[in-house]
């Protein structure tokens, strides 16, 4: 972890970052990129400086090791003064230019550097973005103030909301970037260009004092205004977005060097906020989910998993096949009679034109993916699978007899993986031989969009099996998480008391509109009413079962769901639940639940013992915990 500098025959000083594997700005990174910068300004033989990342990389920001001690400290002296310090006093007006040589990647703090330089050449498909939002905060470095100047207010602001990073030749079209070169010139480019600048061949552009390409105030404010609305339907619950579109204008309005300053206020309020403590929390709990004792940690290599068959075409077994697809691996999908297939293959289709419709991939792309996924109903095509994911109903007996089937059609490398939500894999895989291939792929609805992945393990289930599972899960860009086998996992034992409250207000009188009206209000995308309609209520009354075999003394049995059933409602599946769901329109409350709620209540008084048992249940422990009312 050092900073190096080389001074050229030429009067250039190259000023290198290292710290891998992303040359983070670490706080002895930044006061190193301090005195080296402070050395070349003193020195009579350096004319210009070049300042670039070792390894292939610029530097993918500040580290966020740091925002984890502050928030265990509430100390801010931890955080090293940068925006004013060192991009502004020390690069962008010292009394030598600077030029940023860009490969592989300048993310956060690092594109906030490389735009405090008088100019930033990059090799080609480099990753350029400021994603500090996406952990509760706002770029710190005077990226708040940098970015508009460089590409316009309307795609900083995109980039900025959005967490959204762009590549080096949208950023050359843009204006962020002055050159994209190969990696073999970029430092020979970066020099003469430097050079031009300081001998006035080029000009010295102080991208802070930029105003072209701001436009108008009164076009300004309109693009700030739109960004604020959009925000607060999109993230009400998340305080950076309209903090960083008032630290924007305050530098439209009375200059950049005044919204660096309020950046730097506001920066220091955020990192303190629950949201920042929170959103740090899951980007490293995240990065955690990729090492697992004894799998990851043995030297055990990826098997490459080339075709997997899918058993179930159903809502989510056509999911699990379109995330597959989308990865470029060929999938079979399997189904009981040519009616369910043909189904599932229309579904497949429509998540795929879906995509093509919001301009998520091209048609041709579409029309690809959807040629590598072939519908059948025996399993003659399994016989060179390299995996089998199994996505039925949860029904334990049907279960049992599908792996049965698959020990004997599956080659004997072939992982066998059930989407099973709640039931314990040990039963699932009773009937076999093959228990150190069997393990749990849990896919959330819908599949090709929901990025969690959980992964169950057996006390049988092989390294190289959960490996291989977990390769698969990021190459179709899923966050892969390695759990325990019980009853319920670890999602669905943290979800299960939620939608048992949810339940249990119900039936105590609480509107259930409005519990889910608080709950969405709250931060939640939907609540737990509608993400049952989502969800489908035949999922809803197999893991009820689950649990309330597993667990008779802590459940409360409500019989509303069956009742929505009877009454022929089927959630978002048949446009018919506690909403209403019309093409092209919002989901609304509909009114005629209320009398199949009530009868509900009445039926739920009705129950022996007349007690109602609120779950209590952790994942995987806490096995005893209840309480009665």
């Amino acid at each position: 972890m050092k900073v190096t500098m080389e001074v050229g025959n030429d009067g250039v000083a190259v000023i290198k970052i290292s710290n891998p594997p992303v040359n983070a700005l670490a706080p002895i990174i930044i006061r190193g990129l301090k005195e080296k910068y402070m050395e070349a300004m003193n020195r009579d033989d350096v004319k210009a400086i070049v300042v670039t990342g070792e390894g292939g990389r610029f530097s993918g920001g500040f580290d966020i090791n740091v925002f984890g001690t502050v928030h265990k400290s509430g100390d801010l002296s931890a955080l090293p003064s940068v925006s004013v310090d060192l991009v502004v006093n020390t690069i962008e007006d010292g009394k030598k230019p600077s030029v940023a040589a860009i490969e592989g990647l300048a993310l956060g703090g690092g594109l906030e550097l490389a735009m405090g330089c008088h100019a930033r050449i990059s090799a080609p498909r480099t990753q350029l973005g400021l994603p500090e939002l996406s952990l509760g905060i706002i770029p710190g470095f005077g990226g708040t103030q940098r970015l508009p100047r460089l590409v316009g207010i309307s795609k900083a602001v995109e980039m900025m909301l959005m967490s959204k990073p762009i590549m080096s030749e949208e950023g050359k079209k843009l204006g962020l970037i002055d050159a994209v070169v190969s990696s073999e010139e970029l430092l020979k480019v970066a020099r003469s260009w430097a050079l031009d600048i300081a001998e006035r061949r080029k000009p010295w552009i102080s991208s802070l004092q930029r105003t072209d390409k701001l436009g108008s105030l009164s076009e300004a404010r309109e693009i700030l205004k739109v960004a604020r609305q959009q925000s607060r339907k999109t993230a009400p619950n998340m305080p950076q977005h309209q903090v960083c579109l008032d630290v924007i204008e305050e530098g439209v309005v009375f200059g950049g060097y005044s919204g660096v300053l309020k950046e730097e206020k506001m920066f220091n309020e955020l990192v303190l906020s629950s949201t920042s403590k929170g959103l740090v929390h899951v980007f490293f709990a995240q990065r955690l989910t990729s090492k697992v004792p004894n799998v990851t940690d043995v030297g055990l290599k990826p098997r490459h998993i080339k075709k997997v068959a899918v058993i179930g075409g159903g809502l989510m077994g056509s999911g699990i096949a379109t995330a597959l697809i989308l990865s470029n691996i060929s999938v079979v999908l399997k189904e009981i009679n040519t009616d369910y297939l043909q189904k599932g293959m229309k579904t497949i289709e429509a998540n795929l034109r879906s995509l093509v419709t919001r301009g998520k991939m091209t048609e041709d792309k579409a029309n690809k993916a959807f040629s590598i996924v072939k519908g059948v109903l025996d399993y003659a095509e399994f016989k060179d699978v390299d995996m089998v994911i199994e996505a039925v109903i949860e029904n334990i007996a049907l279960k049992q007899s599908i792996f049965s089937e698959l020990e004997k059609v599956c080659p004997a490398h072939c992982i066998l993986a059930t989407n099973t939500s709640t039931i314990d894999l040990n039963i699932i895989g009773d009937k076999t031989t093959s228990q150190d291939r069997i393990i749990g792929a849990h896919f959330f609805s819908p599949a090709h969009v929901m990025p969690l992945l959980e992964i169950v393990r057996t006390a049988k289930t092989s390294p190289q099996v959960i490996l291989d599972l977990m390769t698969v899960g990021k190459a179709i860009k899923k966050v892969p998480v390695v759990v325990g086998n019980c009853t319920g996992f670890a999602v669905n034992r943290t979800f299960f008391p939620y939608s048992q409250g949810a339940q249990f207000l119900a039936h105590l009188g609480v509107d259930v509109f409005r519990i889910d009206r608080v709950i969405s209000n709250f931060g939640m995308p939907m609540g737990p009413f509608q993400l049952q309609d989502l969800a489908g209520y035949g999922v809803a009354m197999a893991v009820g079962k689950e649990f309330a075999s597993s667990f008779a003394d802590r459940t409360f049995r409500s019989p509303l769901v069956e009742l929505l059933v009877k009454s022929g409602r089927n959630g978002k599946n048949n446009g018919k639940g506690y909403y209403i769901y019309e093409k092209g329109n919002k989901p609304k409350p509909d009114p005629s639940v209320l009398p199949i709620i009530e009868e509900s209540r009445r039926i739920a008084k009705l129950m022996p013992g007349g007690k109602v048992l609120i779950l209590s249940l952790s994942p995987c422990f806490n096995e005893h915990a209840s309480s009665a009312v």
